[in-house]
């Protein structure tokens, strides 16, 4: 009988092999280094104007959560065309006689490169701080708590997007076309998940939605803990928040692959 680990084994070297091909693309990382320190500078300019020295710990705040969102950018946009070029080009078919979950398989090949990948512009991001002045850098965690519980949660907010972009493959698979719901979701997540505009910036009439939707537990959330360790109560609802949402779009994932997969028609030849 196959014990839990043989059971993982493909699904851990698969995200093991995506890690690794993930860090041949270093010139692609110097290049995404220097634009998300451009547009961190640039966001981090118009917020000091904005707050006009009427709020030095507000305006602090502001600074960390957009370096943590730049450091993040890469989480949050994957490239991995693989699955698409596949259905494209008829290869699924190979995919689909393998004796594997294809959604796990997926959905775990998407976590190691959206993990490594942000890692790489990440730590260069970091050592970028050290060169900066004071008044521009991101201010460190409020304790080791708070740095653990962000860990965590960035953990999680990686599954949800792997979630999400696991539902958009499913789609793929019917329209034969990524661009137009990758569109779609690209814009709603900029949005909602404060990678232009701090969702802590929102008016509060509408934190209590904007904290709780699905695209704020990828980074809002972890940041949010990362600024200020949060108590036992609320830190167990927020990570229950980003559990519930990774099951309910888990869910939704394996159905719609199940859907699809059931009804393939094999492009190619």
């Amino acid at each position: 009988m196959k014990t839990l680990m043989d059971k993982w084994r493909p699904y851990l070297t698969v995200f093991r092999l995506r890690a690794l091909m993930e860090t041949q693309y270093r010139a692609a990382a110097l290049g995404g280094l220097v634009t998300q320190v451009f547009f961190g500078l640039v966001y981090i300019c118009l917020y000091t104007v904005l707050y006009g020295g009427g709020d030095p710990q507000a305006l602090r705040d502001t600074i960390t959560y957009v370096w943590i969102q730049q450091m993040f950018f890469r989480m949050l946009f994957s490239n991995d065309g693989e699955l698409t070029n596949l259905i494209l080009s008829g290869g699924v078919a190979y995919m689909m006689v393998r004796p594997l979950d294809q959604h796990r398989f997926w959905v775990c090949r998407d976590v190691g490169g959206r993990l490594v990948g942000a890692g790489m512009r990440m730590l260069p991001m970091l050592a970028v701080q050290l060169l900066l002045p004071r008044e521009l850098r991101m201010s460190l965690p409020e304790s080791p708590l708070a740095m653990l519980q962000f860990l965590l949660s960035v953990g999680l907010g990686v599954v949800c997007l792997c979630e999400l972009s696991a539902i958009v493959d499913a789609i793929n698979m019917k329209t034969l076309d990524r661009r137009g719901i990758s569109a779609i979701l690209n814009l709603t997540m900029v949005t909602f998940s404060g990678n232009v505009i701090p969702l802590t910036l929102f008016p509060d009439a509408l934190q209590m939605f904007i904290r709780f939707q699905p695209f704020a537990q990828a980074l809002d959330a972890p940041i949010r803990m990362y600024q200020h360790a949060a108590a036992p109560g609320e830190w167990a609802l927020a990570v229950g928040v980003q559990l519930l949402w990774i099951c309910a779009l888990r869910l939704l994932g394996r159905w719609m692959w199940q859907r699809r997969l059931n009804d393939m028609t094999v492009q190619g030849g």
